[in-house]
């Protein structure tokens, strides 16, 4: 909660304002309680008499300040939310509250030197009691209002707000639900299966995975090992004989696709935000901890069941530290995008590099080049140019990447059902030996700028296999969708396939396609074969085209 601090605020200006908003609150729980039907009017009536008329205990107050609440430099939390949490103190206790005015004063008495701040960007700043933090063992922890939130977000004075840079975090959220997962009326169950136990299992296990992620956007990743845990190892006695279904083990895999790409969402909803570092090196051994969660939690479960969690599960785990490292190439790139000199010394160096003779080597290096191959990879030349001429922000190099992408791969694997691993395995190895030939003509030149390219380069590649990670998580998701709902496949096409699509006659630089906040959700043509290497890791490129890419 750590934001840019604005001004000072106006107590009494906003008192009227909270105290409505709060009645509005008040008023809408009361009108659903009496909706149900369950009390009548004066029942209802008598016990708001009750209440109002119990006086309120100030030293009670204290008391649950002082067991609640601590002082902790760095943590704000909104006025809002601690006049919340005392109304439900007051609840709790059948006492009547006091109104917000009231209450400040009381919080002043326990604690002398708090301060209340207007904290945010402008035009959605909110009111917070500064310098106060929820103990770890009151009812009302949150690790984002906690003295252990300071880690997870960086905090922005007028310096940091003029900059117009604000740090990301998860906690902002919360809340988010999961998509909708299958439904058991959709699925063709064998006879053997009952529909009942089907329904049970995807109902719970949606709880499971909802609270893996409100988890997660709460900061809270060491509790993920307790719930894997506590759902695997305490299901059901009734429940274990369905488990080893190939059905129900491809609704844990769909589901798990669900919940991985949610997590990926939250946590970091694009390459381009600045993430702080605290958040970054939790992310990485959230990464690393999960497969060795998932295998205590797994234990002595069905074979089958067990392979596909630990299949996606690494996969989601490979895509988490791409995202990391990619998140931080982008944001060292950047600066140097943002220089004019550089990117002036860029384009000049660009322009001379051989490039017929860097096109001849990668045609080379391909088992089928064609013509077309050829023009695009002169026109990506040219769009690149572009770029660097028209001194364009890190975001365009983004979406052109995207749409780079979108064109050579997305598109050409759509006209062909089952294509999507080979498309993708003859464009990373264009694109690859291009970059490489690229970086070897500087080299051999001592082009000024090589430093700067080395840098982009590498942002481009891991940008690149980012996205391609992403389409093949998609595609493995597809793919379980199928089986679960017991379509047939066909075999992979083995026709010749050409990269390009039907290109625009002239360069398009700034693409309207753009995929860069969520690579994940690029839509991807079903797949009808079975993806044989469960592990997207990338380690390497086969010259030959008898020899599949690790990678797919």
């Amino acid at each position: 909660m750590h934001c840019g601090l604005l001004e000072e605020p106006d107590m009494d200006s906003t008192e009227s304002w909270i105290e409505r908003c709060l009645n509005e609150s008040e008023n809408k729980r009361y009108s659903s309680h009496t909706s149900l039907g369950n009390v009548s009017n004066d029942e209802n009536e008598e016990k708001e008499n009750n209440r109002a008329s119990k006086p309120h205990s100030t030293p009670a107050t204290l008391q649950w300040l002082e067991e609640n609440y601590e002082i902790a430099e760095g943590v704000c939390i909104p006025r809002s939310a601690l006049y919340m949490h005392y109304l439900d103190f007051c609840e709790k206790n059948d006492t009547q509250p006091v109104n917000a005015a009231s209450f400040g004063k009381i919080i002043r008495q326990q604690f002398p030197q708090l301060t209340t701040r207007r904290l945010g960007t402008r035009g959605q700043s909110k009111y917070h009691y500064y310098g106060i933090a929820v103990k770890e063992s009151s009812q009302y922890y949150d690790v984002m209002y906690s003295k252990k939130g300071a880690a997870w977000v960086s905090e922005t004075g007028k310096k940091e707000a003029s900059k117009q840079t604000v740090a990301y975090s998860p906690r902002s959220k919360l809340g988010t639900l999961l998509p909708e997962f299958p439904n058991v009326k959709d699925l063709n169950l064998p006879a053997s299966l009952p529909e009942e136990k089907v329904s049970t299992f995807i109902m719970m296990y949606r709880t499971h995975c909802q609270r893996i992620l409100d988890t997660v956007i709460r900061a809270n990743f060491d509790e993920v090992q307790s719930f894997l845990l506590h759902f695997w190892q305490g299901m059901p006695p009734h429940m274990l004989p369905v488990l080893g279904s190939s059905t129900v083990v491809n609704i844990v895999g769909v589901c798990d696709s669900i919940l991985y790409k949610a997590i990926s969402g939250v946590l970091m909803p694009t390459v381009l935000q600045a993430l702080p570092d605290s958040l970054t090196q939790v992310i990485r051994k959230f990464a690393k901890q999960l497969d060795e969660w998932l295998k205590v939690a797994l234990h002595d479960l069905p074979e089958n069941l067990r392979n596909i969690k630990f299949e996606l599960s690494r996969r989601f785990s490979q895509i988490l530290r791409r995202q990391t490292s990619l998140n931080h190439l982008c944001q060292a790139s950047r600066t140097v995008i943002h220089s004019t000199d550089i990117t002036f010394q860029m384009l000049e160096d660009w322009r001379n590099v051989d490039l017929n003779s860097i096109t001849k080597q990668t045609l080379y290096t391909m088992e089928d080049s064609h013509e077309e191959h050829r023009k695009l990879i002169i026109q990506l030349y040219q769009e690149f140019d572009h770029l660097l001429e028209e001194q364009s922000p890190i975001e365009s190099y983004i979406e052109w990447l995207d749409t780079m992408v979108d064109r050579c791969v997305v598109k050409v694997a759509a006209k062909r059902q089952g294509s999507l691993r080979k498309v993708a395995q003859q464009f990373l190895l264009m694109w690859s030996c291009f970059g490489t030939r690229v970086i070897r003509d500087m080299t051999l030149h001592s082009a000024p700028s090589f430093g700067s390219f080395h840098l982009i380069h590498l942002m481009f590649d891991d940008y690149v296999l980012y996205l391609l990670e992403s389409l093949h998580c998609q595609e493995r998701a597809n793919e379980l969708m199928r089986a679960m709902k017991g379509e047939g496949s066909t075999a992979e096409v083995q026709e010749e396939i050409i990269l390009t699509d039907a290109a625009p006659p002239t360069p398009s630089p700034v693409p309207s396609f753009s995929p860069a906040k969520s690579a994940t959700s690029v839509e991807v043509p079903p797949p009808s074969s079975p993806v044989s290497n469960p592990s997207p890791e990338y380690t390497g490129l086969s010259t030959t085209g008898n020899k599949r890419s690790p990678w797919f």
